[in-house]
C-alpha cells in the first residue's frame, strides 16, 4: 500500500503544500480552506509526520514586527512590551515601519520578512485591509498575528475598543454640559479611526444632540493640529472641548491653545489619550483615555506563541479585545457660561 504525501493531500485538495502545510501547523487559513484539507487527510488516511508538520529546515528564532511609524509612543509602549516577553522565551524582535497608507510598502515589506524566514510576524496595518493583504497573511508561511479588528475571523488579532473608550469620554464631556466637541485623531481611513468617529458619534446621537456638534478633524502630524485647532478656537461658535487621540497631536493642541490665549479647564475642557509625559507633567494634568499597552502586547506573543506550539490560544480565541479606561484628572470641567476672552 501505498503511503500519502503531503502532496498528494495539496493535490486531492486542490490547494497548494504550503496551505497543507499550515492547516497542519494550526496556522491561520479560511474555515473553507481547513476543511477541504481535513477532508483530503482523511480520505487519504494522510498522517502528518514531524517533517510535515514544519516545512522549515531551521529556527531564525525572530520575529517581524511591521509598524506605520516606530517613533509614535503609543507604538513604541506595544513594541517595548512585546520584545521584553518575547526575549524571555528566547525570541528576538526586528521591527520594521512603513509610512501610513502606503499598501505597496505594506506588502514589500512583509515579503522582506518572508524572505528572512522568521519565525512569526506581528502586524499593525498602516493602510485598509484588503484581499491582497490578507492573501499575504494567509501565505506567509509562519503564525501572523494583526493588530485590529477588521481582519476575516480566522486571522489572529488583538483590538482595543476605542469605539466604546472614545464613546464614554464623549458621553463624560456631555454631562459635564459640553454641547459642541471636536475629535482630532488619526487613522481616520482605517479601523482605529472609523472605530473612534463611531464612538464620538454615538455619544451625541444618545444624547439627542444635532450630528454637526460632533466636530470631527483627521489629523496626522501635531504642526498640522496646531493650525487646526487655532482655527477651530476662532471660529464664531468654537468647541467648548476637545478629544485628542495621539501623543504629536496633543502636542500641537497645547501649543494652540497657549497662542490662542486660552486655560485649561476654565475656556476648553480636554482629553486625551495615553499616560504620556505630556498627560502628566501638564498643569493641570490631562484626562486620559487609557489602554494597557503590556495587555495588547500579552495578546499578540500568546496567539504567536499558540500558533507556533501548536496548542490554542490561553482562552481559547484567536480574537482579544482590550478595553480602555477613561483616567479622571483636572483637565475638564463645565463649559465656559459664553465664549471665552482672548488672555493677553
Amino acid at each position: 500500500m501505498t503511503t500519502s504525501t503531503i502532496k498528494d493531500v495539496a493535490r486531492e485538495a486542490g490547494v497548494s503544500v504550503g496551505s497543507v502545510s499550515r492547516v497542519i501547523n494550526g496556522l491561520a487559513v479560511s474555515d473553507t480552506m481547513k476543511r477541504k484539507v481535513d477532508a483530503a487527510m482523511a480520505k487519504l488516511g494522510y498522517q502528518p509526520s514531524g517533517l510535515a508538520r514544519s516545512l522549515r529546515t531551521r529556527s531564525t528564532r525572530a520575529i517581524g514586527f511591521l509598524v506605520t511609524d516606530v517613533s509614535n509612543p503609543l507604538y513604541g509602549a506595544i513594541i517595548n512590551a512585546v520584545a521584553s516577553r518575547l526575549r524571555s522565551r528566547g525570541l528576538m524582535l526586528m521591527l520594521a515601519s512603513f509610512g501610513a497608507d502606503q499598501p505597496q510598502s505594506e506588502m514589500e515589506a512583509i515579503e522582506e520578512f518572508k524572505r528572512r524566514r522568521v519565525d512569526g510576524l506581528i502586524l499593525a496595518p498602516g493602510s485598509e485591509v484588503s484581499a491582497p493583504l490578507v492573501s499575504a497573511i494567509e501565505h506567509f508561511g509562519a503564525p501572523v498575528a494583526v493588530i485590529g479588528g477588521d481582519f476575516p475571523a480566522h486571522i489572529p488579532a488583538v483590538a482595543t475598543n476605542f469605539r466604546s473608550g472614545v464613546r464614554k469620554a464623549t458621553r463624560y464631556l456631555l454631562e459635564l454640559g459640553h454641547q459642541r466637541i471636536a475629535l482630532l485623531t488619526p487613522l481616520v481611513k482605517l479601523w482605529p479611526g472609523r472605530e473612534r468617529i463611531a464612538g464620538f458619534r454615538e455619544a451625541f446621537e444618545k444624547a439627542g444632540l444635532p450630528r454637526d456638534n460632533a466636530i470631527v478633524r483627521p489629523q496626522w502630524q501635531g504642526l498640522d493640529a496646531a493650525a487646526e485647532v487655532s482655527s477651530l478656537l476662532t471660529q464664531e461658535q468654537p468647541p467648548t472641548a476637545l478629544i485628542v487621540l495621539g501623543t504629536r497631536i496633543l502636542a500641537g493642541t497645547l501649543r494652540a491653545v497657549r497662542e490662542q490665549h486660552r486655560s485649561i479647564p476654565d475656556d476648553l475642557s480636554l482629553i486625551s489619550i495615553g499616560d504620556s509625559e505630556w498627560t502628566l507633567v501638564h498643569e493641570p494634568p490631562i484626562t486620559t483615555l487609557k489602554w494597557n499597552a503590556e495587555e495588547v502586547a500579552f495578546g499578540l506573543v500568546n496567539l504567536l506563541l499558540a500558533q507556533m506550539e501548536g496548542r490554542p490560544p490561553e482562552g481559547e480565541s484567536n480574537r482579544i479585545a482590550v478595553h480602555t479606561d477613561l483616567v479622571l484628572r483636572e483637565s475638564c470641567a463645565a463649559p465656559p457660561r459664553s465664549e471665552p476672552e482672548r488672555r493677553e
